[in-house]
């Protein structure tokens, strides 16, 4: 499976599992015979009917912004792209997990740990090529490391878990030529590599956490390319090599791939003859299933999903998500000098109770309710549901609307109401906040502005960022580019999480993704406590994730909103579709019983 440990989503209302639904991720597979249900929904769809020989699987992921192609896992960051990459190799993932997302053997490498030596050792297959045929090596893993640890590449993937291992901190900062806790036992050209840890961690037995890499990249193919061109090479966007059953044949940027069969792909041929994979807008989409062009598409609305299941010929599935929808606060900025974030901005946010009075002013169980479709809920706390073992129905969040608690909040803080005006002020400045809301959906405009009348209630003066959404791709520069800005107060985010579900990489005083730049020594602490080698008990890593919530909760830099069912409705066609998180091999076994789609 292609694992990231979290990737930006283009919705905070509800999505597919970008990279984990059924045809998302490298080797999530088609074969499960397991009756797995998701709330009411089958995860999986037991087509009666063979496969034929051959045929072309039609796909589309619904967007409103550009597919940004960009086959170097290190270099990018967009759900979209990280979906739509699967038939290639997810970017080229490494390992197959269960599914409880524990790495297993089997897969296109597997991984060793030794506690007492405090490694882990990551052995290729022999038969392991690019899409070429040049073997996948040693060195190629290495590289990956590079491009993410090397400022120069551009890369926003930098995080205190990669800096656990061995020499790589020196690398990153410049001091050091070479990652000495990288080494290769049979050299750069051969298939093992071991990585030195400076501790074990109790997250590394499960896949997506953090600190080590999970994909792979060509080294030979790429090594001349300049670091500050790499990410717009054709060699990363229209003309990659890759490892899964498919190779792209062509790509259109922006707009779609083309698959065709991988000759030098190490596991099972491919049924299918080809694939094509398109972006298809929010307005087009359920004309398009109604039209029977696509065999199914990911990332469908809570908005279209009794559209979506009135359509003949199809079968709609389901999976819980490893998903969060969060509001954040703009507290501070990104020193790229230091990796670090730096809580010094201005703005009456960094008020605790501003930040708690401005949650509880939301009614997010109300607008999940009204545009859910029940496929959504408020979330009481920052860990989905999915991971049962690490959450607990006694952290208390701000799912439930409480103006009382609110306005008693700022009165507290001495925020008055100015009665002529119905906004609070304090000190002679008026409680004004700027709020970067995004496009996501039809629904989008009506809940932003839902939410700016809910704070106007408490007195707080809200305004849409230049007076309208903002359009996704320009929403990722603007939250994701060091230093940060200094024109908004307010966002929302929806993230695709890892498998495994430290947080580290959100909102640790390092991590660049935690775009709201605050910096809390206790919050530090309860994110090591999480990954602390002490852990031995998983009654205590689950006490550590609770307090956690709770003290996140409390202090309010970000707001939980709401947790999610991924739906996909399938062509009845399709033999072989699942979202079994467990399942692998999909893209070699997943085929079609008809070469025209059905329509009954």
């Amino acid at each position: 499976m292609k694992k990231l440990k979290v990737t930006l989503l283009a919705s905070s209302v509800v999505l597919a599992a970008a990279l984990l639904s059924a045809c998302g991720s490298n080797q999530s597979s088609s074969t499960s015979t397991k009756k797995l249900k998701a709330g009411d929904f089958d995860v999986a769809y037991q087509n009666p009917d063979k496969a034929i020989k051959g045929g072309n699987l039609k796909i589309a992921y619904q967007s409103d912004s550009p597919m940004k192609a960009e086959w170097l896992a290190g270099l990018s960051d967009d759900a979209t792209f990280g979906t739509m990459s699967g038939p290639g190799g997810g970017q080229d993932a490494l390992f197959f997990t269960d599914s409880s997302f524990k790495f297993i053997n089997g897969g296109p490498a597997n991984v060793s740990l030794d506690q007492k030596a405090k490694t882990a050792t990551i052995t290729l297959r022999k038969d392991l090529k690019w899409s070429d045929g040049s073997e996948v090596t040693a060195k190629d893993y290495e590289f990956t490391y590079e491009t993410i640890a090397n400022p120069a590449y551009g890369s926003d993937r930098w995080t205190d878990s990669l800096a656990n291992i061995v020499g790589l901190s020196d690398y990153h900062a410049g001091k050091a030529k070479t990652i000495s806790g990288i080494t290769f036992p049979d050299g750069e050209n051969g298939k093992v590599i071991k990585v030195q840890f400076k501790e074990m961690k109790p997250g590394m037995t499960q896949s997506g956490n953090g600190y080590f890499l999970e994909t792979v990249a060509p080294y030979q193919y790429l090594k001349d390319v300049a670091p500050k061109d790499l990410a717009s090479s054709p060699k990363t966007t229209t003309k990659p090599l890759v490892t899964g059953p498919f190779k792209p044949e062509n790509v259109v940027a922006g707009e779609s791939i083309k698959y065709v069969p991988n000759p030098y792909y190490w596991g099972e041929k491919p049924k299918l003859n080809s694939i094509t994979y398109e972006i298809v807008s929010t307005t087009k989409s359920v004309a398009a299933l109604s039209a029977h062009k696509y065999d199914f598409i990911n990332d469908m609305r809570e908005s279209q999903y009794k559209q979506a299941k009135a359509v003949k010929g199809y079968k709609i599935l389901g999976q819980q998500e490893l998903y969060i929808s969060l509001m954040y606060y703009n507290l501070g900025h990104y020193d790229t000098k230091n990796s670090i974030n730096v809580q010094d901005r201005k703005t009456p946010l960094q008020d605790q109770k501003v930040r708690e009075a401005i949650g509880y002013a939301r009614n997010v169980a109300q607008v999940e309710d009204k545009f859910s479709n029940g496929l959504a809920t408020a979330a009481n706390g920052l860990i989905p549901p999915i991971f049962k073992q690490f959450t607990s129905s006694s952290v208390k969040g701000y799912e439930k609307q409480d103006l009382d608690k609110a306005n008693k909040l700022l009165d507290e803080d001495g925020w008055k109401l100015n009665k002529s005006t119905g906004y609070r002020e304090k000190d002679g400045k008026e409680l004004s906040l700027v709020y970067a809301a995004r496009v996501g959906d039809a629904n989008s405009e009506t809940i932003a502005q839902n939410y700016i009348q809910q704070w106007k209630k408490i007195g707080v003066k809200v305004s849409l960022y230049n007076g309208k959404l903002m359009e996704f791709n320009s929403w990722v520069d603007h939250m994701t580019t060091p230093p940060g800005a200094n024109d908004w107060d307010i966002t929302d985010g929806a993230w695709s999480l890892s498998s495994e579900p430290s947080q580290q990489d959100l909102f640790s005083a390092a991590a660049p993704y935690n775009f709201g730049h605050f910096n809390d020594p206790e919050i530090t602490k309860d994110l090591n406590d999480i990954d602390s080698t002490k852990v031995k008990d998983p009654a205590y890593r689950k006490a550590a994730f609770v307090k956690y919530q709770e003290d996140m909760n409390k202090k309010a830099y970000v707001i939980p909103t709401a947790y999610a069912i991924n739906y996909t409705p399938v062509n009845k066609r399709v033999v072989g579709m699942t979202l079994d998180y467990g399942a692998m091999n999909t893209w070699s076994k997943i085929g079609v019983s008809s070469n025209k789609l059905a329509t009954k």
